[in-house]
């Protein structure tokens, strides 16, 4: 049995819950509460345990991210957890609503992911310690598509509040929005494209370079959003000032399109393709080997703001 270490202090009591609850004793794992045992709050489990990692097994696993996602508006009002602790909650939230959303095409998971963004700017954005404690969340690995979205959404919020200091948190939060959903037209991609661990042929590419479109239709027809940043920002962050991009190869590109493709090149940069050997830069050196392109594509101000974002 594959164990999967996990915070105990963001499960909120519960009568039932699909997983069990493992510690490792030197290296022996132990059964501490199995998923039919109730929770209580006053429970000796949170007294001797709740700063402490507890371990879920693998297959249970989407049953803690999903809890946390559940009770996250819960968890966010609890005066007891620690900044941190909170900060990981919105964390499981956001990735497992992105998994639910782009591994089981759940439309119904983007009221959560709209509500952990709404946490995440409430929450972080004005706090550098907390920014630093979720940048430490991101996980390098391209081939992970809701990972990628996590990422690119992650920075793309960051990096519009570092240029726009004023700007609102509803307008942020609408913002975010788009940065997050920025590749949910790959939801219409065949799924075997999409998830392909070698390089897209020519015609595989094609197909690629149609999820932008696409997930407009997805914004508008499904989710009802016709906010023209949102639709903007999911149509347009694979143009290129030059013409180069796609799907229209046009050179007017919103500017927070523009922040969105910005992030989304970074991550490419700074994650692992399983067809590249070439081991994946760091911050630093994205940061460094690129600034010309990062420059000349987005403008020095975009490049130094977005160097501030990671100075936390």
């Amino acid at each position: 049995m594959k164990l999967i270490p996990a915070r105990l202090s963001v499960v909120q009591p519960s009568q039932r819950r699909e997983f069990d609850i493992y510690v490792v004793n030197e290296t022996n794992p132990v059964l501490l509460l199995s998923k039919d045992a109730p929770l209580q709050k006053n429970s000796q489990i949170f007294k001797n345990n709740s700063n402490r990692l507890i371990y879920i097994p693998s297959n249970q696993l989407n049953s803690y991210k999903h809890l946390v996602a559940d009770t996250l508006d819960e968890i966010m009002e609890d005066k007891e957890l620690s900044k941190s602790s909170k900060m990981y909650a919105v964390y499981i939230s956001l990735t497992s609503r992105l998994e639910m959303l782009m591994n089981e095409g759940s439309i119904a998971a983007a009221n959560s992911i709209f509500k952990g963004i709404s946490h995440l700017i409430a929450n972080t954005l004005n706090d550098t310690s907390s920014i630093s404690v979720f940048l430490s969340f991101i996980k390098n690995d391209i081939g992970n598509i809701s990972n990628h979205m996590f990422n690119v959404g992650t920075y793309a919020t960051m990096l519009t509040k570092m240029l726009y200091p004023d700007i609102s948190n509803i307008q942020l939060e609408k913002l975010a929005k788009g940065y997050f959903l920025h590749d949910i037209g790959m939801l219409k991609i065949d799924k075997k494209i999409v998830n392909k661990k070698e390089k897209y042929t020519d015609n595989e590419y094609k197909e690629i370079k149609k999820h932008p479109q696409l997930g407009v239709e997805i914004l508008k027809n499904e989710l009802k959003i016709n906010d023209p940043n949102i639709i903007k920002i999911v149509l347009q962050h694979h143009e290129r000032k030059d013409g180069s991009g796609y799907p229209n190869g046009i050179t007017d590109i919103n500017r927070f399109a523009k922040i969105c493709a910005m992030c989304d090149i970074f991550d490419a940069i700074t994650s692992k393709r399983e067809y590249k050997e070439d081991t994946p830069k760091t911050t630093f050196e994205a940061l460094k080997e690129n600034k010309e392109l990062f420059v000349q594509e987005f403008g020095k101000d975009h490049y130094e703001a977005f160097v501030k974002c990671f100075k936390v």
